[in-house]
């Protein structure tokens, strides 16, 4: 992405987060912005969490959250019913995607799979570092 696109990028968050401010609904916001309707909704949901720095900071930095933070936001929304808006907003998740994707994973494999794993490279064992 050029320096300029993302300027612009910017320029529509920062009018996205004017309106969101002025309480206009995500369908106005998408119109008046010329983004979809689920672009619109993500940083209408986002706002709703976070404020402007939800909207205007999304991505760019990555938030690892707790097994049991996780585990209590799939159940409130798999389990008993609550919006993904609602369950966004009571454990402050600015990503949609985050949780639809723990709901995902806890639908198909079970809570065990919402504990967070190591990243990176294995460390190497004794063993092969002796050799």
């Amino acid at each position: 992405m050029d320096e300029n696109s993302r300027t612009i990028h910017d320029d529509v968050r920062q009018r996205a987060v004017e309106l969101l401010e002025a309480d206009v609904g995500r369908r106005h916001l998408a119109r008046e912005l010329g983004v979809s309707d689920a672009t619109a909704r993500q940083w209408a949901r986002a706002f709703a969490v976070g404020g402007s720095e939800a909207v205007l900071n999304a991505g760019s930095h990555r938030k690892v959250y707790d097994y049991e933070t996780k585990l209590a936001a799939v159940k409130e929304h798999v389990e008993r019913g609550k919006s993904v808006r609602d369950v966004m907003v009571k454990y402050q998740i600015p990503s949609e995607s985050s949780l639809k994707a723990w709901c995902r994973t806890y639908r198909r494999d079970g809570a065990h799979a919402l504990v967070n794993k190591r990243r990176g490279r294995k460390p190497r064992s004794s063993a092969e570092s002796s050799s």
